[in-house]
């Protein structure tokens, strides 16, 4: 037996108090002798002997009554009820719906498994118990708003819920399912881990990682039975698409697009002419062939152009193993006819490359430049900063303002308003601006254009140690094409001249690119609609050899691309997340028909977000294609999985079980394993109701008792 409240028990300890006063109050008795006394000593003998019963009876009856509203007030749990069949429970299930579980396996896969083996543990619940499924794949969440004590309609729940979700955040799943024991009721409580414990997931807890959330689920009262439920596949071989990086989002119609597409073997057997397709709008292309060694990756590129300005799908799918989940990549590339861009140059000359536009012009027009017959996706215009006009913003996606020394008046305030509408801006410095100026009118308190003020300009102390690009792992859309080396070395580039910005004073910029002095190169900010890009360098030769590098055409176009499309542009999104598109505010209440690659369909409604709009759906299960149509206009969209799923090592059981044993959790691998350990347990039912009805009899047996007494 266990008690909830065990500190109540204390209060027992005031069964002394009527002892006390028994004591105390025993009387005192003196003989008097008297002749005709012997004529009732047997009467007397026998009333003393029942008076003295009836006293001791109170007396214990006294004593109990504190010591059993004690028991009470503590909450007894009888531990002994469960081997019988009775005794009531509060199970949570943490069930791993990541999709790595869908790998296949004889006897089905663990997903398959597990749901079988959790409605086989319902069952076995003993009635009145109640029961909660977190679903930890991806964005732990649970399966139904509360507990329930209705348990065949877990199982029916379960059946309809996909399993792709991304990998197990473990800590953040259990802190979910710690927050669910804390509600239940029932003195006994179980927690069940249902994983595959892959690797990729559990390799850092099991080597000695803290887990904050299961340390403090084990300290809740009474103390909750955790139990590792390890079921895993045995496909030991597995080919897997782990990334098509395409070399342009947005292109112009004819202009190609480049997709380096890299696949990964996460087996020890060598793969021979594995077959590669490209396809486009649904339909395959091409085949190619390549060879991956065990454990080993290759890659692979294709080339295609598009004829039609409207969205586009490009995949690339792989042939050969038996978990075909993985096996494709899906990607959606804009084709629009041109991006208009105006590029105000604050240093202009007559010299070829001596313009602070020039390498710009260069790199966002190169087929242009290099007169060839492709066509650029961005169209320029160039005017001089002295010579900007309120109007020149009209028809613009995008502005570049390089080493422009200042921007006053009208040109300012429309320019602001080109931003806020949903516009891009980019910012380059140079020695001509006004640092004055810009943090004075331009930064204005936070509440204009620039991201962030400036704290001064920075020099490398000699052309022997200049600064360059911090190497890290880049997140910014504009810049992930470069985390392949193949995409270009952004650490060539060497910066002796640039300026420190003060983030400080600034919380919404956020820096994209860093560099290795500890300061941002490229920093961005929202402003309303649209967004923001401020340079620390300039966007010519002056202070860096940045524009020399062959990688500056194409992290030009990203950057201008970005800013033209508001990030709306991405060419996939991961499976588990939900489709979420900011709108104006005025598109409140406008409905679009999201169609998934199966073909069903289901509406979704534009709400109100503050001073904008959303469209939001729930989170996206399956990997592949969507459409998005209002009014006659599509979108395309594109969902994958996470690459990490595709690696199905797990943990050996023996790690498994010692991370267990670390937590003073148990350990099974199969649901007749939970029998067993369920069948030694001993699950307890709260037994207050019990000892409050006895106490209520105490009181009673002590009335009738104080009153027989009363009456002789």
């Amino acid at each position: 037996m266990t008690f909830l409240n065990a500190i109540l028990l204390a209060g027992a300890a005031a069964f002394l108090i009527p002892l006390l006063i028994h004591l105390l109050n025993k009387r005192k008795v003196q003989t008097v002798r008297w002749g005709a006394m012997h004529l009732l000593k047997e009467v007397i003998k026998q009333r003393k002997r029942k008076l003295n019963i009836e006293q001791w009876l109170l007396l214990a009856v006294r004593i109990a009554i504190p010591i059993v509203l004690a028991l009470c007030l503590a909450r007894p749990v009888l531990t002994a009820l469960r081997s019988f069949g009775l005794g009531k429970s509060s199970s949570v299930m943490l069930l791993d719906d990541s999709f790595s579980m869908r790998a296949p396996s004889v006897g089905g896969s663990p997903a398959e498994r597990a749901r079988v083996d959790i409605g086989h543990m319902l069952e076995a619940q003993p009635k009145g118990s109640d029961a909660q499924v977190i679903l930890a794949g991806g964005n732990a969440r649970r399966l139904l708003d509360q507990s329930t004590s209705t348990l065949d309609v877990i199982p029916k729940q379960l059946a309809d819920s996909a399993n792709q979700s991304g990998p197990v955040k473990i800590n953040d799943a259990l802190q979910i399912a710690a927050a669910s024991v804390s509600k239940t009721t029932n003195g006994s409580r179980e927690l069940a881990i249902v994983s595959d414990f892959q690797s990729s997931d559990w390799q850092s807890a099991a080597d000695g990682a803290a887990l904050p959330a299961l340390e403090t689920l084990l300290k809740q009262e009474p103390k909750p039975q955790v139990t590792f439920f390890r079921l895993v596949s045995d496909l030991t071989e597995n080919l897997s698409i782990a990334s098509a990086d395409l070399s342009a989002l947005v292109v112009a119609q004819e202009q190609p697009v480049g997709m380096r597409v890299r696949i990964q073997n996460h087996g020890k057997r060598q793969w021979q002419d594995v077959a590669v397709h490209l396809e486009a709008d649904g339909a395959r292309l091409r085949t190619s062939r390549v060879s991956l060694p065990a454990d080993g990756e290759a890659i692979i590129s294709f080339t295609h152009a598009f004829d039609k300005v409207c969205d586009h799908s490009l995949a690339v799918r792989i042939e050969g193993d038996s978990f075909p989940d993985d096996n494709a990549f899906y990607s959606v590339v804009q084709v629009r006819n041109q991006l208009n861009v105006l590029l105000v140059d604050g240093s202009p000359s007559t010299e070829p490359l001596e313009s602070a536009t020039d390498f710009l012009e260069l790199a966002l027009t190169p087929y242009q430049s290099a007169s060839a017959s492709l066509k650029d996706l961005i169209r320029i215009t160039k005017i001089e900063a002295k010579r900007l006009r309120e109007t020149d913003f009209k028809g613009m996606e995008v502005v570049v303002l390089a080493d422009v020394d200042r921007i006053q008046g009208n040109r300012l305030t429309e320019l602001d308003k080109f931003v806020k509408s949903g516009g891009g801006l980019i910012i380059f410095a140079g020695p001509h601006c006004d640092l004055d100026w810009y943090n004075r009118d331009f930064f204005h308190k936070g509440e204009g254009l620039l991201p962030a003020s400036i704290k001064g300009m920075q020099r490398a102390p000699n052309t022997s140690l200049p600064a360059r690009l911090h190497q890290q792992r880049l997140t910014h859309p504009a810049t992930l094409y470069f985390n392949d080396s193949r995409g270009g070395r952004l650490q060539d580039a060497e910066f002796q001249s640039w300026l420190e910005f003060d983030l400080a004073k600034e919380t919404n910029a956020k820096p994209i690119l860093q560099l290795d002095r500890g300061t941002p190169l490229f920093i961005e900010k929202a402003h309303e609609r649209g967004r923001v890009i401020f340079a620390a360098t300039t966007a010519d030769t002056e202070w860096s050899n940045l524009p020399l590098q062959p990688f500056y055409v194409p992290l030009m176009q990203r950057l201008l691309t970005y800013l033209a499309t508001q990030s709306t542009i991405s060419a996939w999104a991961q499976v588990g997340s939900p489709l979420r598109i900011v709108f104006p505010k005025e598109r409140v209440g406008i409905e679009y028909t999201l169609t998934d690659p199966t073909g069903q369909t289901q509406l979704l409604k534009v709400k109100a977000d503050a001073d904008k709009s959303l469209l939001e759906s729930k989170p996206i299960s399956t990997p592949g294609i969507y459409k998005l149509s209002q009014a006659g206009e599509t979108r395309l969209l594109a969902y994958n999985l996470d690459p990490a799923e595709s690696n199905l090592a797990a943990l050996p059981s023996e790690k498994v079980k010692a991370l267990a044993d670390r937590y003073q959790a148990s350990f099974v691998d199969s649901f007749e394993g939970w029998q067993k350990l369920d069948r030694t347990r001993r699950n307890g039912s709260e037994l207050w109701q019990p000892f409050l009805m006895a106490l209520l009899a105490l009181l009673f047996l002590e009335v009738l008792l104080q009153q027989k007494i009363a009456r002789g």
